[in-house]
């Protein structure tokens, strides 16, 4: 029996509603259980947007008075939500700061160094890393910061894209130089104000293109578990990874460490002209309190900056 145009047109409202209902669900679902997929886990890393579009889809289907669309839409926002909103709140900030620290991927490839680099130095970062550290720019970073960061360790790249370099005004106890599968790290003891405090900066590899996931996560905790009996320590640098991925948390879990972030504060890719997704992350543990947490916007690099300040406990 032919169904009437009338039933016919409901049927495939009802069928549009399910499909686009069941997939932003199945969408949602996979960014809290990725199941080692790499292309799954890639689409979490942007998940605040999957959160943005079950919350339009909420209004278009109170709109279009769509029942189903509607509740697979808020049960979408509610499950994304609880993944990714609480890291939209800032960090608990006190006090003035001691010191700061900066984070800084200026990019290999950056058409403008010289830019970026009196970028840093206005900046006024205590202490900071240069990601991606070009050998051509070497001499460059030398002759800026040989007067007001005396207290250096540098490992520069001719080819992209691991170079890394590591800046202080403060005096360096000691320095060592690790590397993970040729990728240099640096575990460094400083002096600050008479106090001893432990920094790790290093970069990890790229999850995707090709996939590096189990090289990254394998690094980080490394790192976590390298720290773990530091009773003062600050560990920072492009993780290639977002706040949220069950991975980081375990690094901060492993690490006993605190993220500090202004809100959201999304570092990553400035292709658009506007970062998308928070990669750069500078923890800490220990003596130590958040003060303040900014961007710094560097000419030509794919990234943004972080400099969070740090209050010395008594």
């Amino acid at each position: 029996m032919k169904q009437s145009p009338e039933n016919e047109l409901d049927s495939k409202r009802r069928f549009f509603q399910l499909f686009f209902g069941v997939g932003l669900l199945l969408l949602t679902i996979s960014h809290w259980f990725p199941l080692n997929i790499n292309l799954l886990e890639l689409l979490g890393a942007f998940a605040h947007f999957t959160f943005a579009l079950s919350l339009l889809f909420v209004v278009v289907s109170l709109i279009l008075k769509a029942r189903t669309l509607l509740v697979a839409s808020v049960v979408s926002a509610l499950i994304v939500g609880s993944l990714v909103v609480p890291h939209f709140l800032s960090s608990d900030f006190q006090g003035k700061a001691d010191f700061t620290v900066g984070q800084f991927n200026v990019y290999h490839n950056n058409p403008s160094p010289n830019e970026a680099i009196d970028a840093i130095k206005a900046s006024g970062a205590d202490v900071f890393s240069i990601q991606e550290l070009n050998s051509d720019w070497k001499e460059m970073v030398d002759a800026v910061f040989s007067e007001s960061h005396p207290f250096k360790a540098e490992e520069h790249w001719d080819n992209c894209c691991y170079g890394l370099g590591f800046y202080s005004r403060f005096p360096i106890i000691s320095i060592e130089r690790m590397y993970f599968e040729s990728l240099p790290y640096f575990d460094v003891k400083l002096v600050i104000d008479k106090d001893t405090v432990r920094v790790v900066c290093f970069h990890t590899q790229a999850p995707a293109f090709p996939n590096k996931t189990p090289e990254r996560d394998a690094l980080m905790t490394l790192v976590a578990k390298a720290i773990d009996s530091s009773a003062t320590a600050i560990v920072f640098g492009d993780m290639n990874i977002v706040l949220w991925d069950r991975k980081f948390k375990q690094f901060l879990e492993i690490g006993q460490l605190k993220s500090v972030r202004s809100g959201l504060q999304r570092t990553y890719p400035m292709d658009l002209g506007i970062p998308l997704i928070p990669i750069d992350h500078i923890t800490y543990k220990g003596q130590l309190h958040p003060s303040s947490c900014r961007s710094v916007e560097l000419p030509g690099s794919d990234h943004i900056g972080m400099i969070v300040g740090f209050a010395l406990k008594e």
